[in-house]
């Protein structure tokens, strides 16, 4: 592939949860107005305006150069350290053949990357309020209890949290109703490949509307459509909306088994997860037309889980579902494995390579072996490593102690405890 083309600024367009127009979620900032400050947002623009912007036009004119593009950094990270990035050249040719020579695009986006708001029902510990009014609640009320604390959280945002911005934030943008109209015609209309985010979309009742919309107009049957979707809620019409569809693909964010994941995706429930995840093979069984695929946040508190995760993928869908392996999380820092101890990292990485024979998916045993090379190689100075290690240590400790019913990072890892207690005082 080549080093910089991406197809993205083609034919997809990111509506994020304040709003605001992107080209995708690894893009680093927003498509911004030709005064180099505002920014495209739901609120003031409509949802086609950004499209042949000078932002977008200068971005299309730079990658078909051969250059690379500021807003594209995370996927060139993602690719040096052997990962697998979001970058597609699927179409290149056309695309570049039909870009006029000032960087525009005639054809109108057909991919749409929606999120509506940020209204979800969990906090976990890679996300931001951002994503989740949960953890907004959350580290308010951390506050409450140690306002140090908190103000030593905002001072590290980005190493120990993805703090972004004003705690109790809600984004509701998608309830104005000229707004809402327009999005739901447009998708109607215009987009064939849907892929719906949040917050978390099952507990947002306007995504179940936009899809009785398209159902009730009859072009759910010329869509592909992805919900992501934490697992922990269904709604039953679903079983009359997915069938109708071209296909569709639930991309379950699960990051762990049981008390794992509860601990990473807090407070989520394991036992409502295995019934959305009964409930919707049950659909696929009878609508063939779709399926769940599995999409881990892999990082330091699931990476010695990640083999037994891929067999119990196989396990819940008859080897049917595949694990995605996209998100290697770097941020915050503290839930990137490369901060453990190399002793722990070597540990685990022989522990997963040891186990591989244990999976049947050639593709699954791939994206494991990539994190097992990720293992065996360092990024930080061990004096950087033992300071992300305290901050892991010290808000993962307090995050602990406010919350109930669940166990403790030092309950579920005991090794990575000893080995942070070692690595840390020697």
């Amino acid at each position: 592939m080549p080093k910089t083309f991406c197809n993205l600024p083609w034919h997809q367009l990111y509506i994020s949860t304040s709003g605001n127009h992107r080209i995708c979620c690894n893009n680093n900032d927003n498509i911004t107005k030709d005064d180099g400050y505002h920014h495209y947002n739901m609120v003031r623009d409509k949802i086609t305006d950004s499209w042949n912007s000078e932002y977008l036009k200068d971005m299309r004119l730079k990658l078909i150069k051969g250059e690379k593009h500021k807003n594209c950094e995370r996927c060139y990270l993602q690719e040096e350290l052997g990962h697998i990035s979001m970058r597609s050249e699927k179409g290149m040719d056309d695309f570049i053949k039909n870009t006029r020579p000032d960087g525009s695009y005639e054809t109108q986006p057909w991919h749409l990357e929606l999120h509506f708001g940020n209204l979800c029902n969990l906090s976990c510990k890679m996300c931001s309020q951002n994503f989740s009014t949960t953890i907004g609640k959350e580290l308010i009320k951390m506050g409450e209890q140690d306002p140090d604390f908190l103000k030593w959280v905002k001072k590290e945002s980005g190493t120990v949290n993805n703090w972004t911005g004003q705690l109790d934030m809600v984004y509701d943008w998608f309830k104005n109703v000229k707004i809402k109209n327009e999005v739901f015609a447009h998708v109607s209309e215009n987009i064939t490949s849907l892929n719906v985010i949040g917050g978390e979309p099952s507990v947002i009742k306007e995504f179940f509307e936009l899809l009785d919309y398209c159902y009730t107009k009859g072009t759910l049957k010329e869509k592909d459509v992805l919900i992501h979707s934490n697992m922990t809620n269904i709604n039953p019409k679903l079983t009359q909306w997915l069938p109708e569809m071209k296909s569709w693909l639930i991309e379950a964010s699960i990051d762990g088994i049981g008390d794992r994941n509860r601990y990473i995706r807090y407070p989520s429930d394991w036992n409502k997860i295995l019934r959305s995840i009964n409930f919707y093979n049950q659909v696929s069984r009878k609508a063939t037309n779709g399926g769940v695929n599995y999409g881990p946040a892999i990082q330091l508190l699931n990476i010695d889980q990640l083999v037994d995760l891929c067999v119990w993928v196989d396990e819940v869908s008859n080897g049917e579902s595949g694990v995605g392996f996209y998100s290697h999380v770097k941020y915050p820092i503290i839930c990137d494995y490369d901060i453990a101890p190399t002793d722990w990292k070597l540990m685990v990485a022989d522990k997963l390579e040891a186990n591989l024979n244990m999976m049947n998916n050639e593709r699954s045993v791939d994206g494991v072996q990539r994190h097992i090379n990720g293992l065996r190689n360092e990024t930080f100075t061990t004096e950087r490593k033992n300071s992300l290690q305290s901050m892991f240590v010290k808000y993962n400790d307090t995050q602990d102690r406010l919350r109930t019913n669940t166990k403790t990072w030092r309950e579920l890892l005991p090794d990575l405890e000893s080995a942070i207690g070692l690595s840390v005082h020697k």
